[in-house]
């Protein structure tokens, strides 16, 4: 009887902790998107991306791509139109595929064109990656 209340109790405490860590990293993977997009840093988020990341941009790039290609074809991209501002609006994470949509702003040779960015994660293991990039 003590071994099954002893179970009881272990499997209650986990149910608890694990959504909220979970929720934790997927918080953190979105926060530094929210951070690096803006600057153009692919670096604050780079080493969240899958082993093939699908990329979708307004200036007709699109395919699935490894994690160090993806990392090449967003550096490339935000070189030519340079961001000016990021913001996660809309973010979805209590679903087995959490994702978040916000308004990119750009600049390209003087000229001001927002776009509507739009992210989502995978579970890979036990790590969260960056399955979809879309930005339109």
């Amino acid at each position: 009887m003590k071994l099954l209340f002893h179970t009881a109790i272990l499997f209650f405490m986990t149910a608890t902790v694990l959504p909220q860590n979970r929720d934790a990293d997927i918080n953190r993977i979105f926060a530094n998107i929210e951070e690096g997009l803006p600057a153009g840093s692919i670096d604050r988020f780079s080493n969240y991306f899958a082993d093939k990341t699908f990329i979708s941009l307004f200036n007709g790039k699109s395919g699935y791509f490894s994690a160090n290609q993806a990392y090449y074809v967003l550096k490339d991209f935000f070189s030519i139109y340079r961001p000016i501002s990021f913001k996660i609006d809309n973010l979805v994470i209590d679903t087995t595929n959490p994702f978040a949509s916000g308004a990119l702003r750009t600049s390209y040779r003087g000229i001001r064109k927002s776009a509507m960015v739009f992210i989502s994660l995978q579970k890979y293991g036990d790590e969260w990656r960056i399955s979809q990039i879309t930005i339109n």
